[in-house]
């Protein structure tokens, strides 16, 4: 039941990421909503299930957005498993370890998608890559944001922890 709970949160992230992005963006800087499900599936759950997550969630950014086709799939793929691997590495309790946690992954999605798209168009201007880092920290401060809120929300109805680990 998890998974499919997991499953229906990233396909949000996704369509509100295709729909409202432009929107929500601040200065070309767009907050990349799936990336806050992946990291936390993937500290939660593992490398695998942040790598199965990862993948699912990039083919849904690939899918709904006009970039490179696999990129966001390969990028997201790597981060879903390397945040898993580094799980056990860190305090889940500890707030501002999960931001770090976020803020560098979603600052590696940006940047991974756009060195890629840099092999294609090799006279890129610098702006995508300072709106890479835009983008992974106006990413983190709304996961950061979240995931209190759904901390709190919650703790109020008495559910288990947003963090609770399964190992």
């Amino acid at each position: 039941m998890r998974w499919v709970g997991e499953a229906l949160w990233l396909i949000s992230a996704a369509i509100v990421y295709a729909v409202y992005g432009p929107i929500i963006a601040i200065n070309s800087a767009v907050p990349v909503l799936t990336t806050i499900v992946i990291v936390r599936v993937a500290l939660t759950g593992g490398p695998l299930a942040g790598n199965i997550m990862g993948f699912a969630g990039g083919l849904l950014l690939d899918v709904s957005t006009p970039e490179w086709f696999g990129a966001a799939m390969f990028v997201d793929s790597i981060i879903g498993f390397v945040v898993g691997i580094i799980r056990d590495r860190i305090v889940l309790d500890s707030p501002f370890a999960r931001f770090v946690v976020l803020l560098v992954a979603a600052t590696t999605h940006s940047l991974g998608i756009v060195v890629m798209r840099s092999f294609v168009t090799p006279d890129m201007a610098p702006e995508p890559f300072i709106n890479a880092f835009a983008s992974g920290l106006y990413t983190a401060v709304l996961g950061g944001m979240w995931w209190i809120l759904c901390s709190v929300l919650r703790a109020l109805v008495g559910l288990r922890s947003v963090w609770h680990v399964e190992r």
